[in-house]
Formats: structure tokens, C-alpha cells, sequence
């Protein structure tokens, strides 16, 4: 029995060891996140400038261990009052983005077709580079394992990742399945994701706030593409041999789109003080400046006229008379103070007793 003791001694405490190195102090958490972040730098210079160098086996394990590390530092780290720290966040978000590349990387040695293109929409600007069969379930094992992460480790920045791959696996479906070149049907979806954030958010609105406030963010994003989008049809459009200066880059239903959420996201970032989502809504609204200004006629018809109408009315609103307040009660007279303020003094009540002798 004693040797048998001696012998499991040393093992169980290798395995604490080992545990313990796993999980990153929190007094260098700061340092190890750091330096997760500039081996993720470095990984990316590596794969761009010897992507034909070396094997895509090669780049798959380099890739793949990086990953194991990171984002198990990542998982390993103690939470601070049920939330994760600054540092473990930023070792999740490199371990997850280092994840997608691993993933890409993958389904490049599956055989997927990087940078060919195939018709429909694998020769339109958005899916030139990137084969959508393979960016559909990367994205969406991505949205799977970012999900886990952001409700096991109680990580809002994960669940952002989560929804924001999970609408590109969805996008990406759609250009492989139905073969979309055009940008009308990726919008509805676009607003589709954006309102079921919105939902999401509600739902967890009172059980995680941080979570429902990554997932306005989220909505925001979805909507911010549909300009973006816009814009680079514009661009393509102009640097077209026959294309000419583009006009309507966006229909007058989808300009009210995102200049409303761009509105409301700035409503929300000042109610909720979230500056993501006041962020996000400057963004949207600066580029419904930009897709409502390029190929408009020089006129206050229609947009210049109705926004400038709807500021002054809410300025003037904001700025009206008030109720006259209720007038401030009489100041008590010399030497006289309020019967809370006497609680040192002796105070005597008399009461008259009117009733009829018994």
C-alpha cells in the first residue's frame, strides 16, 4: 500500500503541473494575450507571402497548432466574477480567427477551389477569390464552435463572431446553392439576419446584456454590407471600360433601411451607453450619406428635404416650453424649524377631548 502511494504521488501532481501550465496567470494574462496576438500577425505575413512555397499540409498543421494553443489559453483562463477578462477575450478572439484560417486551410486540401471561378456567382466580385461551397461550412463550424464558446465562457465578443460567421456561412449558401450573382437577394437576406439579432438581443436583453448588445452590433453590421455592397458595384461600375459614373446605387426602400438603423443604432448606443452600436450607426449613416450623394441629380428632392424637415422638428420639440413647475413652499419664519429638525427638544401635543361626559 505505501509503495503503491509513492507511485500515484508523483503522477497526480504531473498532472497538476501540467493543468497549471495550461492555464495562463492572471498576472501575465496580459503579456501571454499580447503575444498571441503578434504570432497571429506573423502567421498571417507567412501565409501570404510563402502561401506557394509550402504544402497546403504543411500550412494546415502550422496553422492547426497555433490554434490548439491559442484558443486553449484561451478556454484554460479564469473568469473574474462570472465574466471573462480583457486578456482571455483577446486570446478567444485570436484563437477563433486563427480557427477560420485553420478551417479555409482545410478545406483547401479537401480540394476546394481557391481563387477559380466557375460562373454565376463564383465570377462576380464577391465570390472571385473564395469558393462558396467551402466558405458556407467553414463558416458555419465557426459560428458552431464561437457559439459554444461565447455561453460556456460567458464571452459576448465570441457570440459577435458567431453571428457574424454565421451570416456569412448563410450568404455563402446562397451564392452555392442558387448560384447568385446579383445583389437584390443577398439584401433581404442581410435584413432578415439584421431583425433576428434583434430578436436574439431581446430575448437575452435581461439574462446576459452583454450578449444582447453584441447581437445589436451584429444587426448593425448585416445592415452596414448592404451599402457597402452598393458602393462596390459603384466601383466596379466606374472602373468598367463601358461602365460610366455609376447612379441609383441603392433603391429608395433600401436608403430608408440604413439611414433608419443607423438612427436607431445611435438611439440605442446613447440610451444603453454601448459604443459599439453608436459607432456602427455613424458608420451606416456616413455611407447612406455616400450611396445617396454619388450619381444624385443637384436638387433638395427627395432625401436632403424630408431629413432636414425631420431634425428641425425634433430640435424644436425638444427645445419647447415647459410646464410651469409647482411653486416652492413658504421659507419657515425666524426662528422656527420643521418638527423633523426639533427631534432633540421635548414636544408636547394637547388634544381636546370634546366628547360628552360618560
Amino acid at each position: 500500500m505505501i509503495e503503491g502511494s509513492r507511485r500515484t504521488t508523483p503522477r497526480s501532481h504531473g498532472t497538476l503541473v501540467n493543468s497549471e501550465l495550461l492555464r495562463p496567470p492572471a498576472h501575465r494574462g496580459p503579456l501571454i494575450a499580447a503575444g498571441s496576438v503578434v504570432l497571429a500577425v506573423g502567421l498571417a505575413l507567412l501565409e501570404l507571402r510563402l502561401g506557394g512555397e509550402l504544402s497546403v499540409g504543411v500550412h494546415l498543421l502550422i496553422l492547426a497548432v497555433a490554434t490548439a494553443v491559442v484558443l486553449g489559453l484561451g478556454l484554460q483562463a479564469e473568469t473574474e466574477d462570472g465574466r471573462p477578462p480583457a486578456y482571455q477575450s483577446v486570446l478567444l478572439v485570436t484563437g477563433l480567427l486563427l480557427l477560420y484560417a485553420t478551417l479555409l486551410r482545410l478545406a483547401d486540401l479537401l480540394g476546394a477551389d481557391f481563387g477559380a471561378g466557375g460562373g454565376g456567382a463564383r465570377d462576380s466580385a464577391f465570390w472571385g477569390l473564395l469558393p462558396p461551397g467551402a466558405v458556407t461550412w467553414t463558416s458555419l463550424v465557426l459560428a458552431a464552435v464561437a457559439g459554444w464558446v461565447a455561453f460556456s465562457r460567458r464571452s459576448a465578443v465570441a457570440l459577435l463572431i458567431a453571428a457574424l460567421a454565421f451570416g456569412i456561412g448563410v450568404l455563402a449558401a446562397i451564392a452555392w446553392i442558387f448560384d447568385a450573382g446579383s445583389q437584390g437577394g443577398y439584401r433581404f437576406v442581410l435584413l432578415g439576419l439584421a431583425l433576428a439579432a434583434v430578436l436574439g438581443s431581446l430575448v437575452l436583453r435581461d439574462d446576459a446584456p452583454r450578449h444582447a448588445e453584441q447581437l445589436i452590433n451584429a444587426a448593425g453590421v448585416a445592415i452596414l454590407v448592404i451599402p457597402l455592397l452598393a458602393l462596390a458595384g459603384g466601383v466596379l461600375q466606374l472602373f468598367d471600360l463601358f461602365g460610366g459614373f455609376p447612379s441609383d446605387l441603392l433603391p429608395g426602400f433600401w436608403e430608408l433601411v440604413v439611414v433608419a438603423v443607423g438612427c436607431g443604432l445611435l438611439a440605442y448606443g446613447a440610451v444603453d451607453e454601448a459604443p459599439g452600436a453608436a459607432y456602427l450607426g455613424f458608420a451606416n449613416l456616413l455611407l447612406f450619406v455616400l450611396v445617396a450623394w454619388i450619381g444624385a441629380d443637384a436638387t433638395l428632392r427627395w432625401w436632403p428635404a424630408v431629413l432636414i424637415v425631420i431634425g428641425i422638428a425634433a430640435i424644436a420639440v425638444g427645445l419647447r416650453p415647459r410646464s410651469p413647475l409647482p411653486p416652492e413652499p413658504d421659507p419657515y419664519r425666524a426662528g422656527e424649524q420643521p418638527l423633523a429638525a426639533r427631534a432633540d427638544e421635548e414636544i408636547t401635543l394637547r388634544v381636546r377631548d370634546d366628547s360628552p361626559p360618560g
